[in-house]
């Protein structure tokens, strides 16, 4: 409740009269004119004043206007005492600021009765400030949380796009510059630990063994002002944590995991377009040599077909002159050339079965080849569309 009265009247017996009204509730102190009551209120702000309007040197509303053009009063309520009614009047005081208006004399009740309205006044207007004030501080946390939480969807959506650690670095870095955080950062791809920095400095010998021995240790790890975050394929150094401002320290704490484990994930994903493009590779160089051995294989086998039937259709021809020079039967003749006969046929057989492997062959190599292209057109699309221009330079998220 409001306690404390200044009364700025000349006249003494006002002074005794208010003084009487007013002494079992309030505080009160007591000065005669305008410049004592300025004076005063520099040194012992009243929580109300009472202002007598007609007074030698300044009037009351002089005074008035002087206290609602000072920052430091301005918010003192006052209530003019004046033993004029008019309307005029009443419009004087509210034009320079005055919060009531009571015409002297008046009775305790409506004094007591003023003064206790303009005290719940008083309090509710100081709790609307105090609203007022703790909104806008929400607001500007909003508002600070919302810009850095944009800045981070902003490089997840960004990452879709990146094709190699290096590019993934800067793009953190940059985040983190314009979050104003001086940090280390590693990455672990393919079985090798990658440093980067924030300043585009380079990162000592005893920061990277930090670094990485932290990164065995808890996700969230702080010591002074510095906090390091670890997932599996990255760790994070900050070495100017805000701990001043313990609010904006909770936001980086609770943002940063929901960045770091994206670009986690994103590691992942580069990690296995490596292996898949190695793998790719070493699938195109087994189907070359199957292609190259199945040429050679199939040159080799025309070649001995060739040979294999002139063989015989020499022997054949060799047998039908000699064998009248043998001195054999008919029937021993004919047995003779047709055994031959017989042995040629088995023996086109055998070449045509070493045809059908050479078919089979082919269509495995052919098989392998579409494998291999298909690869590729995988490959290929999945990094043509990073490369699409996704334009997207900006901070233009917006989450509220």
């Amino acid at each position: 409740m409001t306690n404390q009265v200044l009364i700025v009247d000349d006249d003494k017996f006002i002074q005794k009269v208010l003084t009487k009204f007013l002494r079992d509730d309030y505080s009160i102190s007591i000065v005669n004119n305008g410049e004592e009551a300025l004076a005063h209120v520099k040194t012992n702000k009243p929580s109300i004043i009472l202002l007598d309007v007609e007074m030698p040197g300044q009037n009351g509303y002089e005074v008035c206007d002087a206290l609602k053009q000072n920052p430091d009063t301005k918010d003192i309520p006052v209530i003019f005492l004046s033993s004029k009614s008019s309307m005029r009047e009443r419009m004087l005081g509210f034009e320079v600021g005055g919060d009531d208006y009571l015409v002297k004399p008046c009775s305790q009740e409506l004094l007591l009765a003023k003064l206790s309205k303009l005290s719940e006044y008083i309090e509710q207007r100081n709790k609307l400030k105090t609203d007022i004030q703790h909104a806008t501080n929400t607001t500007l946390e909003a508002m600070s949380s919302s810009a850095e939480l944009g800045k981070i969807v902003r490089l997840i959506k960004r990452s879709y796009q990146i094709s190699s650690i290096d590019k993934l670095a800067s793009e953190l870095n940059q985040i983190l510059r314009e979050l104003d955080l001086h940090a280390g950062v590693m990455f672990v791809y393919q079985g090798n630990n990658h440093f980067y920095s924030t300043h585009e400095e380079i990162v000592v010998p005893l920061e990277q063994e930090l670094i990485a021995m932290m990164h065995e240790g808890n996700r969230i790890i702080d010591f002074g002002c510095r906090t390091q975050i670890n997932f599996p394929r990255v760790a994070l150094l900050m070495k100017n944590m805000p701990l001043e401002d313990r609010n904006r320290y909770g936001r980086i704490k609770d943002s940063m995991p929901f960045l770091l484990e994206a670009i986690d994930a994103k590691l992942k994903i580069l990690s296995a377009e490596h292996a898949f493009k190695k793998q790719n590779e070493a699938l195109e160089k087994v189907v070359y040599a199957v292609q190259i051995t199945i040429k050679n294989v199939s040159h080799l086998f025309n070649f001995n077909q060739k040979d294999a039937t002139a063989v015989m259709s020499q022997l054949n021809l060799d047998l039908s002159l000699q064998l009248n020079n043998l001195g054999l039967e008919e029937d021993q003749e004919n047995f003779i050339l047709d055994r031959v006969e017989q042995s040629s046929e088995e023996l086109r057989a055998i070449m045509k079965k070493g045809g059908h492997i050479e078919e089979s062959l082919e269509k495995v190599a052919i098989l392998l080849d579409k494998i291999n292209k298909d690869q590729n057109r995988i490959i290929n699309e999945s990094l043509s569309s990073k490369t699409e221009d996704i334009e997207d330079n900006s901070d233009d998220i917006e989450l509220f």
